[in-house]
């Protein structure tokens, strides 16, 4: 039997559901590819709500908008740039902050409070499998 640090890591799809997303900079400091990524998707959205399909596996949390154009095909946000999982306090339509060293990545989705739970579990379990190499 293998030793658990050398277990490989599944790219399995954990959820996948509609939702709205916008960007905002934050203005920090950072340089990882998915602040670059986060860029460019400002750059062609602006701060607009943009809808489309969420995707999370174990080791990133991908959208594909609705009305991909000039580009934009999918945003992939690697988890381990996430810094935090954030829940507004929203009475009827709760949104969910992702930030990153750069920015802040809204969703706008139904069942908010349990998707910010399955992205925040699968960050810890992410971070956790870090630790243990």
């Amino acid at each position: 039997m293998r030793p658990a640090h050398n277990v490989v890591m599944s790219y399995g799809v954990l959820m996948s559901k509609t939702g709205h997303v916008m960007v905002e900079t934050t203005g920090g400091s950072g340089d990882t590819d998915t602040d670059t990524v986060l860029d460019r998707f400002q750059a062609v959205f602006g701060a607009a709500w943009v809808p489309g399909r969420l995707t999370l596996t174990s080791l990133h949390l991908n959208y594909v908008p609705s009305r991909s154009g000039q580009g934009v095909a999918m945003l992939d946000l690697n988890l381990r740039d996430v810094t935090t999982v954030e829940l507004s306090s929203g009475r009827v339509s709760k949104t969910i902050g992702l930030r990153t060293a750069r920015h802040l990545f809204h969703v706008r989705s139904l069942a908010a409070p349990a998707l910010a739970q399955q992205i925040a579990s699968a960050l810890d379990q992410l971070r956790k499998r870090h630790r243990t190499r």
